[in-house]
């Protein structure tokens, strides 16, 4: 007979309950008429063809007739909920089919001579487990106790930690029914718009944390961070482990804001994983030399205990590049370098890494090359070391089939259908270590203007105005905001109303070319517009915006309607509230209210008329909260007609059965005096509303105790006596104070009997003492980002950090010093701390430095000298 622990689907929920009933041996007509079954026997054989989801409070008293105890009960009514998910439509693959740890990006081993020949070596080396391998091993287990959890390994590069993630698998593949989701790295967005599909027991594998997450600005990573906590949050999905990996330097770049919502995401789950082996785990790894020669290898030739790095090929690659490349081949590998350390995603298509090599090759050297230099050089350092991948290797699609190798979703290519590439890590952390205090050369700027996508454009911009390439940064963001960038267009605006004050083609230029698919975008640009007294652009850029903006980001479009009507944009304000209150789509409930208020703040009285007829009549009503929420913002909107409507529409279709979600609409109707309508939803709600759960229907009785709909208030009181779990003394505690309140004594009685002594009511509410219960509406708010997702008067902890040594040099009057340690500050992307450094700096460098020389400030150059 099926355990409750592994019933998983509907399925095995069905499987479950048909043996239930054929070991039991009662028809379905007694088992109607068993005591304490409510169901009709017509409904429970409809459970066990699977026809139908029973609902708990139904369940429960017809398992107790088929012999389940009030010990098991909790496991099956776990059991239940879990099969109320559709494993169907769950993203993953099932765990015991994912078997090849390449798939997850394992560093693949060194090799040694033979080896790959030899049929028995294992495709991993035998593992050898440390400190931070049972600090993994306790969320994995808290996973398997059905809570859900996250853990992140934090190290450097190939310090093991995807390793110790894949050997953390092991646990969960012995138990039925885990997946693994592994969204795609190269399509970041997907871990965001899929996250709701993730199902119970399913790994979530973001390896490389940083690439799901940078480089988003704040706001759109906060979001992220909101998602992943909420999933791990919601107890009806839970067993859900994530697991994922960081670098030191990315973790600094996602936590850096202690109040931001990355950062109470990440740093409870981090796991540091040590760079070395040592003490008794280098004993260990000693001992386990014997079972693999690469283990033997490494250890033998590993310095300091770097024992992970050496497998992952890392000694390797430093002595390619260092002692054996060409040229050429360093000339490719060194502007990959810089182009992930300026921003570029290590995804480099043909063409760019092409182009941007060319600026590293002397003219010399460049007169001698064959005309198939690069591909030849490609070919040389797309070799693997030692069995681990090359310094720079193509990244390849996989067929679709392959579901158990290393597949990946969606075309990994350029835009152009060309090939594309990636560093290896270890290259990548060894050309920011040598490469910090070197700004890349004209070519590398030019090939980035050329080839670079507008998004990676913008980014690298950035790079570029850090390091004093004041013109360099403004062509790259011309072209990024020229193909529909709008970060890039107000970074485009702002830098050079800086520079050029008078000049107001940098604004038409960019209004004229950005792309509206962003109500958020275009508030900032008008506020950025008019603070630079831009008036007549903003009025160009209100009149395609009120026309032509997308109407899918209610609070964006509301934040917008502000802006304009505080600009003086009064008439595009109206036109584009015209619209929105026309075509808005409805089914976001808080933010339609929220768009609601914004109208009324700006005095659209016949647009708020028009939008509350639509919601009235059309609002879907499957959120009662929401529905209630919203009701409210019709009220404050004078919109009185419409309460009444929709409330009337509730009372008759909203959902009952979540007892928190009910109160809190039928609070919000008695605010809205649609007490008429209370009555009609109290009548459904006292006999459909579930009771699992004694702490809420004690606040729904509560409520509608308040809402005077008394009579309901008596049969749910009935219910929740005889029906409610009594196995949480601190819920039952809460219903118990409830029914006194409302003067419900003989239910208080009924539902003390059932939990047993002590018998006094007054002796039991004392023992188990009343929970504080609140429950309000709260959704999540569509929240607007900031226009700019690199603020440039924003300080790291290094800056501060160098600014700190600098007035410490010039307090000591170490002015030699001074200057030396200064010369370096700009290549390392702190010229605003180089400027600092003596009065007369910033306006000797107002138009930015020369790029072949560190501290020699650039010519006047103006917009005409943009391409």
């Amino acid at each position: 007979m099926a355990a409750p622990h592994d019933i998983h689907t509907r399925e095995d929920l069905r499987k479950a309950l048909g043996e239930l009933h054929a070991s039991a041996g009662i028809s379905y007509l007694k088992l109607a008429s068993h005591q304490g079954v409510t169901t009709a026997h017509n409904t429970i054989n409809d459970w066990v063809n699977g026809k139908t989801m029973p609902q708990w409070a139904n369940l429960s008293p017809v398992l107790r007739a088929w012999g389940i105890t009030d010990d098991e009960l909790n496991d099956w009514k776990a059991a239940r909920a879990r099969a109320d998910t559709d494993t169907r439509s769950r993203l993953g693959t099932a765990l015991d089919e994912v078997r090849d740890p390449f798939a997850l990006e394992v560093h693949e081993p060194i090799t040694v001579a033979d080896s790959d020949a030899d049929s028995t070596v294992e495709v991993l080396p035998p593992y050898v487990r440390r400190a931070h391998d049972d600090q993994l091993a306790e969320v994995v287990d808290q996973a398997l106790s059905d809570r859900s959890g996250i853990a992140v390994l934090l190290g450097d590069s190939s310090t093991g930690k995807t390793r110790a993630l894949w050997q953390a698998l092991e646990p969960l593949r012995a138990r039925r029914g885990w997946r693994l989701w592994h969204p795609s790295p190269y399509h970041r967005e997907d871990l965001a718009e899929q996250l709701d599909r993730v199902g119970p027991r399913t790994v979530v594998w973001i390896n490389e944390t940083q690439r799901y997450f940078l480089p988003a600005g704040d706001q759109e990573r906060g979001r992220l961070a909101e998602q992943l906590h909420a999933v791990l949050a919601d107890t009806r999905r839970a067993p859900i482990l994530i697991l994922g990996s960081l670098w030191h330097e990315h973790y600094d770049a996602l936590c850096a804001d202690p109040g931001s919502a990355t950062r109470k995401l990440v740093e409870p789950s981090v796991i540091t994983v040590p760079a070395n082996f040592t003490g008794g785990d280098l004993d260990a790894m000693r001992d386990a030399t014997v079972e693999d020669r690469r283990l033997a290898m490494a250890f033998e030739r590993a310095e300091n205990g770097k024992i992970t790095q050496y497998l992952a090929g890392g000694p390797e690659l430093i002595h390619f590049y260092t002692k054996q490349a060409s040229t050429t081949e360093r000339a490719v590998i060194e502007a990959a370098m810089d182009a992930v350390r300026m921003g570029h995603p290590n995804i480099l298509p043909f063409t760019l890494l092409r182009d941007m090599a060319v600026g590293y090759i002397d003219d010399i050297i460049w007169d001698s090359l064959e005309d198939n230099w690069f591909e030849a050089a490609l070919a040389e350092i797309g070799r693997s070391c030692k069995g681990a991948r090359g310094p720079i290797t193509p990244i390849r699609e996989r067929p679709l089939n392959s579901r158990t190798r290393r597949g990946r979703e969606g075309r990994i290519t350029g835009s152009s259908g060309q090939p594309v590439y990636q560093l290896a890590d270890y290259l990548d952390q060894h050309g920011r270590r040598i490469r910090a205090l070197l700004t890349p050369p004209i070519g590398f700027w030019e090939a980035i203007a050329a080839h670079a996508a507008p998004h990676y454009q913008h980014h690298l911009a950035h790079a570029g105005w850090d390091r004093g390439l004041y013109r360099v940064a403004a062509q790259l963001w011309k072209n990024a905001a020229g193909r529909g960038h709008a970060v890039a267009a107000l970074n485009l605006i702002v830098r050079l109303s800086a520079l050029f004050p008078d000049d107001r083609r940098p604004a038409d230029w960019a209004i004229a070319h950005i792309v509206l698919d962003s109500p958020a975008d275009v508030g900032f640009m008008v506020e950025r517009l008019w603070a630079i007294g831009a008036h007549a652009q903003i009025q160009r850029l209100a009149d395609r915006a009120a026309a032509q903006l997308p109407l899918d980001r209610p609070v964006e479009v509301a934040y917008l309607v502000l802006r304009l009507q505080q600009t003086g944009a009064s008439i595009q304000m109206l036109v584009l509230a015209d619209r929105a209150a026309a075509l808005l789509p409805l089914d976001r409930l808080s933010t339609v209210g929220f768009l609601l208020a914004r109208l009324g703040d700006v005095g659209a009285h016949t647009q708020i008329q028009v939008l509350a007829d639509r919601i009235a009549a059309d609002v879907p009503l499957d959120k009662p909260s929401a529905v209630g929420f919203l009701l409210d913002r019709l009220r404050e909107a004078g919109a009185d007609a419409q309460v009444q409507l929709l409330a009337d529409r509730a009372a008759d279709h909203v959902p009952v059965d979540n007892p928190a979600a009910v109160g809190s609409l039928v609070e919000w109707m008695w605010e809205s005096k649609a007490h008429k309508q209370i009555h009609v939803l109290a009548h459904r709600t006292a006999t459909d509303v579930s009771v699992d759960d004694p702490a809420a229907v004690g606040e729904l009785l509560h409520r509608l105790w308040l809402a005077e709909a008394h009579e309901q208030v008596q049969v749910l009181a009935d219910r929740a006596a005889i029906q409610s779990p009594v196995d949480d003394p601190a819920k039952v505690g809460e219903l118990l104070h409830r029914l006194r309140q409302i003067g419900a004594q003989a239910q208080m009685q009924a539902l003390a009997d059932r939990v047993g002594p002590p018998t006094s009511i007054e002796d039991f509410i004392a023992a188990h003492p009343a929970a504080t219960h609140s429950e309000n509406f709260v959704e999540e708010h569509e929240q607007f980002p900031a226009i700019s997702d690199h603020d440039p008067t924003a300080t790291s902890s290094i800056e501060a950090e160098v600014s700190s040594q600098l007035n410490r040099l010039w307090a000591a009057g170490e002015r030699e010093q001074v200057w030396k340690f200064a010369a370096q500050l700009s290549a390392a992307g702190m010229f605003e701390l180089f400027l600092d450094t003596s009065p007369d700096l910033r306006e000797k460098f107002r138009f930015g430095r020369e790029l072949q020389t560190e501290h020699i400030p650039t010519e006047q150059w103006s917009w005409d000298d943009l391409d």
